[in-house]
């Protein structure tokens, strides 16, 4: 197919969910997809007052890409689960880039709200390809492939995850390599994707925990019954998907099946840190949990050494209680 044009995804957000679907989507519309470089040494990450450092990622992904691309894709994220929101920023960061890009480059900022019903996504889908020229029956093809790739994506993540450096995990054409010798230690990691994911963030310590020795576990195959099954007990309900998902999580893998928890969150995320206090009264009700867990506060200040400080002593812990339960 001849080539349409240069669309740009910022390394930012929910790209480290939804890149491959997207990416899928729109190169089969006969887009040739862009994404941004991580934040390049000496390079100043752009300020917003109150954003917290993933938002002011994904305005700094959007300035490396603004000249290189007619289009920047910005959904607008309202509501990614048929019940529960999105946090309110993601409702406003298409119109954070558009200032902060001053009106230079044209964004793609369709609404995604799943609360309207099963077809909506399909519909957002089918309005962002009318905007870039495509018929609704090309659409809806490319949406329907995009579907199938994503699927056989998520199919082999994990593998992905314990096996690929963090930079290649949302590359879709590298290969997963063959499995090598079984972890000793299987560990879950919770948190927003992006905390997870985007080593700008976390400063890589996806490798570094496996340069440990230790095997990653995370929350996407759980699911929707088991995530409602653990919150089901609080006193308030958490009307935000991720945050949902993060808690739902975290009790989870604390009542078994993995030998330690690992929670990164952002400082400065609201979220976040009310989520902390539901995970803090829960445990305490329980009287505690047998398996370890580490919180990890990440903003532009933390530095790659005291995570791995903090990460080895974690390990020590586990090992401690692991043997103990020998």
């Amino acid at each position: 197919m001849e080539e349409k044009g240069r669309l740009g995804i910022p390394r930012a957000l929910m790209f480290y969910r939804y890149f491959p679907f997207w990416r899928s989507f729109f190169e089969r519309l006969g887009w040739k997809v862009m994404v941004s470089d991580g934040v390049r040494q000496k390079e100043k990450i752009v300020y917003f007052e109150d954003s917290c450092l993933p938002m002011k990622l994904l305005v700094t992904h959007a300035m490396q890409l603004k000249e290189k691309v007619d289009h920047l894709f910005i959904p607008r994220l309202v509501s990614i689960h048929r019940t529960y929101i999105m946090c309110p920023k993601f409702r406003g960061a298409p119109d954070i880039v558009r200032l902060a890009t001053e009106r230079k480059v044209s964004i793609i900022d369709e609404t995604i709200d799943l609360r309207k019903g099963g077809i909506s996504l399909l519909q957002s889908f089918l309005r962002i390809g009318e905007r870039l020229g495509a018929s609704r029956q090309e659409s809806k093809k490319a949406f329907r492939e995009a579907e199938q790739s994503f699927s056989q994506f998520q199919k082999g993540w994990t593998d992905r995850i314990n096996r690929l450096p963090t930079r290649q995990l949302f590359e879709m054409d590298i290969a997963t390599p063959p499995a090598g010798r079984k972890a000793p230690l299987r560990v879950a990691f919770i948190g927003h994707p992006y905390n997870l994911f985007d080593i700008d963030i976390n400063k890589d310590l996806l490798a570094l925990t496996k340069s440990l020795g230790m095997e990653i576990i995370t929350s996407d195959f759980l699911s929707e019954q088991e995530i409602d099954r653990e919150v089901s007990g609080l006193s308030k309900e958490i009307y935000w998907s991720s945050g949902r998902e993060i808690v739902g999580s975290l009790f989870h893998f604390l009542s078994g099946g993995v030998d330690g928890v690992v929670f990164l969150t952002s400082f400065k995320c609201g979220i976040d840190a009310l989520l902390q206090e539901f995970i803090k009264r829960r445990l305490k009700v329980r009287g505690g949990s047998s398996i370890p867990l580490l919180i990890l506060s990440l903003d532009e200040h933390t530095g790659r050494e005291g995570l791995t400080t903090r990460l080895e002593a974690f390990q020590d812990v586990v090992e401690q209680r692991k043997t103990e339960n020998i």
